[in-house]
Parts: C-alpha cells; structure tokens; sequence
C-alpha cells in the first residue's frame, strides 16, 4: 500500500513513523489511490492520453487531460524536472550493468532508469555514458542485424505463443512462457523445477485465462507432451462459441521454427539477460566451484539462484511490456505492448479474446494438480538458513557467497 504525507505530499514508507520531509507524524499518513495510479503510469514512461485510458479502462477513474496535468503539478511529477546530475545517472548505470544487465542497449538502459527509479533523463545521456563505460560493447551492440519474418495479426489474443526455453536447462533453471502474437506482451515468464510437465505449464496458462477472464482465439506450441493439456483446455474453451477457429482448430501445434513471436522473444532474452547468466554457470563448472552432476550442487544452485534469476524474469517482463517497440517494414505494428494489448483501438486494432465461463476455468483446475516430491535437501538449506541466521540473498555476488558456505556445511 503507498502512503502519502497530507502535510508536504511526500511518499512514505508502509510502517513509518514519521514523515522524514516535514516531520509530520503517522496520522497525517494517508492513503490515496488515485495519486498511487496515476505515478504508476507517468514512472512507466506513457503518454498523458495513454494514462487517461488506462486509468478509465482499469481503475474505473475517470478525468480529462486538464485535470491530469494539475494532478502532475500538484503531485510534483515532471519529465525535466526529474533530471539528475550526469554522475548520479552514471552511477545508477553502473548499478545496473552488474550481472546481465551489462548487455542492455541505451534504448533498455533508459527505459529501465524510469521504471526502475523514476529517472527521465534523455536517451543520448545514457547512450554516450554507456558508450564511456563500455565501448567495446556498444560497437558489437551496432554491428548486430535482426531479420523479421511478416507476421499478420489482427489485434490482441489472436493468438498465444507458448514455449519452453532450455538453455539455463543444464544448471538447473527451465523456463516457461507465452506472447501475445500481436501486441507482444508477455503474458507470464517463470522458471520451474520441470518446464516438461503438462500440469506445470498448464497451470500457468489457466493462471492467465483466469485473471483476464478470457482466452485468444488460437494457441501456438511446439509437439511436445507437455503441451498437451494446455492444447485440451484452449479447445474445451472454445468449444461452444461462434468465433473463428473454434473447436480443434483453437490450437496449433507446429515447429519451434514456425513460432515466430515467442522464438523471438527468447531471442531477446538472450542477448538482454540469458546470455550473461549462461556464460556465468559455465564459468562456475569450468573452475569447479559446482559439478552439476552431483545432486548437491545442484540443489544448492537453485535454493541460492532461483530466487534472483525470477525476479530478473518479473523486471525482464516489466521492461518489456513498457517500452516501445519501433514499427517494422514488414507491416508489424509498432508501439507498447501493454498499451497494444490493453487499447487496441488507438492502433486501428480490435480485441479478438473470447470470454470463457468461471465455471469452464473451475472445471479444468483439477488438471493442474501435481504431486510435489519432499525435497530434503531444500529443507536442509532452509535449516541452516534459520539456525545460522542468514539471509536470503537478493544479488549473484550474495547467491555465490551463499553457495559456497551451504556446500561447505553439506
């Protein structure tokens, strides 16, 4: 919950007991939504039309552009106003560039600077300090050429790409996720214990229909078994329906080569962050600090690890689906994908989900029930934890230092 001092307006923490701008103390802490959305929206870098909209659309808050600009003045919240000295931004940097984010292009670099914290400085600041802090990677970033294949879709939820991806696999760490096939929004990006279970990866995509209270017209995967139930679902779905490619035809199954969006979007993914973290496994197996042959270790691996890579995968998710993608010459539609997904109108798009009964989503629960195995060793570790008075590490630098000392006492 985002608490708000009455007196000087300034965002305090839940808990505080004071407020550390003007001292006012905690019952002049209020809380107060419509100011909470309203800098979600603006720090997330949209366009004042797009912060209408959506407040309209998903909060059910409703003002009009004058009233937006004098809730921005009151509220403090200005683009220019947020610059900051060139070394303070050169400092954020460097914080960002530890681990994977060392890959990130200015383009990421300075949208990840107004999600991450609130920082809108313009892009040729952050394009030449990258360059000053690491130019042998911002000349391999130029040379590097992506080649699109057409893609026609109609709007949003035409049609979902679902995939695993397996290439951090060998340390331990599957991947499973889905795509809009339109707007290019990632729908949900997790890592498993197994990315080959059909309850695990069917959970994840009723986990989608049901929040959104829809499902798209199509599902797109590769033949393998674990995609088997999420296929049965998406047809009971549409099953009973009118719209296009209901029944059998509501899912598609085909080569990981004819999955273009969410191949794609692993391909970001590697160069963005995957690359980075692949590079850092081997790097711990080549030195023998880790023998992912011995259960062990890799048990260790993912008690330290799993923690930090999702939480990399929830930012690499929030990045994505906030920053503008620039129109191709292949037809692709430009823009934001939450704003591609959410509006579609303002693209010349329309929406092509089909509403699915709660009673339909009750009824396939049950098919995402596994049974999980005790793990001893993710017990032992906890134990430790507790009785040793650690803490859960938050950086790979603390995850390591933690590896280290659990195979110790193992």
């Amino acid at each position: 919950m985002v608490l708000y001092c009455q007196g000087c307006g300034t965002k305090v923490c839940e808990g505080a007991k004071y407020c550390y701008n003007c001292g006012a103390g905690e019952d002049s802490f209020q809380n107060d939504p419509e100011r909470a959305t309203i800098e979600h929206y603006f720090h997330l870098g949209y366009k004042y039309d797009v912060i209408i909209s959506f407040m309209r659309s998903q909060h059910d808050i409703c003002m009009d552009l004058r009233t937006l600009k004098r809730r921005l003045v009151k509220y403090n919240l200005s683009r220019k106003e947020t610059w900051r000295d060139e070394e303070e931004v050169k400092s954020l940097i460097k914080e960002e560039m530890q681990g994977s984010g060392c890959l990130s292009g200015y383009r990421k670099m300075w949208h990840v600077l107004k999600i991450k914290h609130n920082v809108h400085v313009p892009r040729s600041m952050v394009a030449k300090l990258l360059h000053d802090l690491d130019p042998e990677a911002s000349s391999l970033r130029k040379k590097k050429k992506l080649k699109r294949r057409q893609y026609l879709s109609h709007g949003p939820n035409q049609c979902w790409h679902i995939d695993g991806y397996d290439k951090l696999k060998p340390f331990g760490f599957p991947i499973h996720a889905a795509v809009d096939g339109y707007s290019r929004k990632v729908l949900w990006v997790e890592t498993e214990r197994s990315n080959n279970l059909p309850e695990i990866t069917a959970k994840y995509y009723l986990e989608c229909v049901k929040e959104h209270g829809f499902c798209p017209l199509q599902t797109r995967t590769d033949c393998g078994t674990e995609n088997g139930t999420i296929a049965a679902m998406q047809c009971y779905f549409r099953s009973e329906d009118d719209a296009p490619y209901s029944g059998e035809r509501a899912h598609v199954f085909g080569t990981s080569t004819t999955n273009q969006r969410i191949e794609n979007w692993w391909s970001h993914y590697k160069k963005s962050s995957s690359s980075w973290w692949i590079q850092f496994f081997k790097d711990l197996v080549d030195s023998g600090q880790v023998d992912i042959a011995n259960e062990i270790h890799k048990e260790c691996l993912w008690f330290c690890f799993h923690g930090i890579l999702q939480q990399e995968l929830y930012d690499m998710k929030l990045y994505w689906n906030t920053h503008h993608i620039r129109p191709s010459r292949h037809d692709t539609v430009g823009g934001v994908p939450d704003v591609l997904f959410q509006l579609p109108e303002q693209s010349a798009a329309f929406d092509c989900s089909v509403t699915v009964p709660k009673e339909k989503i009750a009824e396939m629960e049950s098919n995402c029930d596994y049974e999980t195995e005790e793990n001893v060793f993710q017990e032992y570790f906890h134990y430790v934890m507790a009785e040793e008075g650690l803490l859960y590490p938050s950086k790979h630098e603390e995850a390591l230092h933690l590896f280290h000392f659990l195979i110790s006492v193992s």
